[in-house]
C-alpha cells in the first residue's frame, strides 16, 4: 500500500499522522448516522467540512483546507478513505486493546 496520498496537488505522507490529530480530525467530523457504508457517511459531510478534517489530519489545524476546498468533494471523500484503510489495522489493534484493558479494570460478573 502505498504510503503518499495526493489531494488537490498537494501530497501527504500517511506515516507523519499523529495520534493527536485523528482525535481533532474525529472532533471536526462529529457523529455519524448509524450508516454501514464509509461512502454514505462521508457523503453526508459537506466540502468544507471534510477538507478541515483532512487539514488536521497532516497539520493539526486547518490551514490547509481552504486549499484542499479547491478540489472536488469526491477527492476529499476518496483521500478519508484511502485514510482509513490505511490505518484500519492498527484502529482494530488498538480498538482490542482498549476492550483488553477495560475487562481487566472491571470484570463483568458472569
Amino acid at each position: 500500500m502505498k504510503e503518499i496520498i495526493i489531494i488537490n496537488g498537494c501530497s501527504f505522507n500517511l506515516k507523519a499522522i499523529k495520534v493527536k490529530n485523528f482525535v481533532l480530525a474525529g472532533e471536526c467530523l462529529g457523529d455519524f448516522t448509524n450508516k454501514e457504508d464509509v461512502n454514505e457517511m462521508l457523503a453526508e459531510k459537506d466540502k468544507k467540512t471534510l477538507c478541515d478534517a483532512i487539514s488536521l489530519l497532516f497539520v493539526g489545524d486547518c490551514s490547509l483546507s481552504d486549499a484542499l476546498c479547491e478540489g472536488t468533494k469526491d477527492d476529499a471523500i476518496e483521500a478519508l478513505k484511502q485514510i482509513a484503510l490505511y490505518y484500519q489495522s492498527l484502529f482494530k489493534h488498538a480498538s482490542l486493546i482498549a476492550k483488553n484493558v477495560s475487562l481487566m479494570a472491571a470484570k463483568p460478573k458472569i
